[in-house]
């Protein structure tokens, strides 16, 4: 379920995504490496593991240490945490046409164990992904639980940054055409009437409250030097009342010259918003330089029925606000007032495999609050670089400078806007599989 190759630019000007992270059953191929590994193969049922030389098992796992310095909350004490991420995965394909994938993760902040002696309880572990995918006649069919990204994540995503990342339960359909992929897909968001196991009425089973989903359909193909992104969506009773959003994004490079433009329009009963961005850059020599700007509506008339602030559904905003994630959910953590991102942003090769980004951000509402708009200032800066063929080092530092309005509308202010907050981590990733 791969789509069109995604221009290089964009892993320089927006951040790096790369193929393990994106689909964590396709982490890259290498030598077998824990003697554990022929454990687990040996726990893995006789007939999965072949029957009659057709199925076959491919395991794979992810070790992610994060550690956080925490100063986001103005005119209030600093924190640190550190962060694990530990996943394991297997993959049996029982006939060519027939795969089953599950994948197991643990997420956990360290030290968060009620004793250190007694507590053994896996009360982080949890079925991250688990489903059948059917290839046939050209189409490929996912069922069960899985991660979905569409195009940059602007819209749905999985949130790969977080501990846990998101899953989603449903069905995905994709088919190729040559260069293009169309994707369409259900999701169940939001089971509020439970189905019992018995009982003498089948009726007794539905409530009063409609089940929240999300359906839609994705599609991507080349045009000229661009890539084109199709989106429509559909939430249906979960994080909207019955809404739509129609999305259009185009991408890519001609010579020396980096662009993307980005669209949306979200409608439904009483609701009309809209979200834009645009980016234009230049790569010169090692590095490349770009701005961009992302604007997101805001509602006029807070007081009336009418919605007009965007709603980012199932985003991965923190790839997009800022990394100290003062913007994540829209439109309610800016009171629908909208936001203006005006960005620039820059990242180099370094010797030695190192890769340096910086992001300069300019926060603003979209509508005025109280006579303002104006919420701040952050610079992030990123470095990183792959320390071995399945390993990767990173690090950043963040630093985030408060306008008057951010006291009003953001709770880390709350205490005042006298202080310039900070945020910073360190960060290990470890990709196996056999």
């Amino acid at each position: 379920m791969t789509g069109p190759r995604r221009p290089r630019y964009i892993a320089l000007v927006t951040g790096r995504r790369d193929r393990a992270t994106r689909y964590p059953d396709c982490a890259v191929r290498t030598r077998p490496p824990f003697p554990a590994t022929g454990l687990l193969l040996a726990l893995i049922p006789a007939p999965l593991v072949a029957q009659d030389g057709a199925a076959t098992v491919r395991l794979s796992g992810e070790v992610r240490l994060r550690a956080e310095g925490d100063g986001r909350t103005a005119n209030f004490g600093d924190d640190a945490a550190t962060l694990s991420r530990i996943r394991f995965g297997a993959s049996v394909a029982a006939r060519p046409w027939l795969r089953v994938f599950v994948q197991l993760q643990d997420a956990r902040a360290w030290g968060t164990e009620s004793n250190t002696l007694t507590d053994a309880s896996a009360d982080q572990l949890d079925l991250h992904q688990g489903y059948v995918e059917i290839d046939g006649l050209g189409v490929t069919a996912r069922l069960g639980r899985q991660e979905l990204n569409l195009g940059d994540e602007r819209l749905v995503g999985s949130v790969g940054w977080t501990n846990t990342a998101r899953s989603l339960d449903g069905a995905v359909v994709s088919r190729a055409l040559g260069r293009a992929e169309v994707r369409a897909f259900w999701m169940a968001v939001a089971e509020r009437d439970v189905l019992l196991a018995t009982g003498l009425d089948p009726h007794d089973n539905e409530g009063l409250d409609e089940d929240g989903w999300l359906l839609g359909g994705w599609a991507a193909f080349p045009a000229g030097p661009a890539t084109v992104e199709l989106t429509l969506l559909h939430d249906r009773n979960a994080l909207t009342d019955q809404s739509w959003t129609a999305g259009l994004r185009a991408h890519g490079r001609t010579g020396s010259l980096l662009f993307e433009a980005a669209g949306a329009y979200q409608f439904g009963a009483d609701r009309a918003a809209f979200l834009a961005s645009g980016l234009v850059g230049a790569a010169v020599g090692r590095a490349t330089l770009a701005a961009q700007v992302d604007w997101l509506s805001g509602d006029g008339n807070p007081a009336d029925a009418d919605r007009g602030a965007f709603h980012t559904l199932y985003a991965t905003n923190h790839k997009f606000y800022g990394f100290m994630d003062y913007f994540l959910a829209f439109p309610a953590q800016t009171q629908n007032a909208g936001l203006v991102d005006a960005m620039a942003r820059a990242s180099i090769a370094l010797p030695a495999g190192w890769r340096a980004r910086a992001d300069l951000h300019h926060f603003s509402t979209q509508r005025e609050v109280t006579g303002n708009r104006f919420l701040g200032i952050e610079g992030d800066l990123v470095v990183g670089r792959a320390i071995a063929p399945t390993a990767a080092f990173e690090a950043g530092a963040s630093a985030f400078s408060p306008g008057d309005l951010s006291q009003t509308l953001l709770p880390a202010f709350a205490r005042g806007t006298d202080d310039v907050t900070y945020w910073g981590y360190v960060m290990l990733t470890v990709r196996f599989a056999q």
